[in-house]
């Protein structure tokens, strides 16, 4: 008779797709709900025009800092701008790497694994992060004065995709790393 052993094979219960997918479903869930409270929480009047803002000028000090050290001199920080002898860039909201952090952040944050794990990607990988933002102006600056046709590419299609790409690469790599040592047997 049909549908009397529907869901068992061989006279076991075959495990229903939320009980083999539930883990993957909550962190695509979770994933979406806190990428999504990011989206929203950058709409907020106090993030505009208090934390960008600050965020901005200090990513920019920083990375004329570096600049200077390295042999630009004359370089000028003011604000958000770098300007080298009429040479400037400005840097703009989606320069500051925040929206892949978020990524990055959402990714962890959703993914089943110890809180400690957690704050140990947190801290590592947004550090990583804002290092590598902080290279990504350097040398978007850099192209601007030494190659200018460049620049658009560099900016648009390289960084971009790049800074995306390390996003997931940083969140795929730790989760494997937290995967293999979760999953090791302790010596007693």
């Amino acid at each position: 008779m049909a549908g009397a052993d529907s869901g068992r094979e061989g006279g076991r219960l075959q495990p229903t797709w939320l009980q083999t997918h539930g883990r993957d479903l909550r962190f695509l869930l979770t994933f979406a709900f806190l990428m999504g409270l990011y989206y929203l929480a950058t709409t907020t009047d106090t993030l505009k025009k208090d934390f960008f803002p600050w965020y901005l000028e200090a990513t920019t000090y920083v990375s004329g800092s570096f600049l200077q050290v390295f042999g630009y001199d004359e370089l000028r920080v003011q604000g958000r701008v770098l300007d080298l002898k009429g040479t400037w860039l400005t840097i703009e909201r989606g320069c500051d790497a925040v929206a892949p952090t978020a990524l990055f952040l959402s990714a962890v944050l959703a993914s089943p694994a110890p809180a400690l794990f957690k704050v140990y990607a947190v801290l590592g990988g947004t550090t990583i992060l804002m290092v590598v933002n902080v290279i990504r102006i350097i040398t978007l600056f850099l192209t601007r004065i030494h190659w200018r046709k460049a620049f658009d590419v560099m900016h648009l299609d390289i960084w971009q995709a790049a800074f995306i790409l390390l996003a997931i690469v940083l969140w795929a790599g730790w989760a494997s790393w937290t995967t293999k040592h979760r999953r090791k047997p302790s010596r007693a």
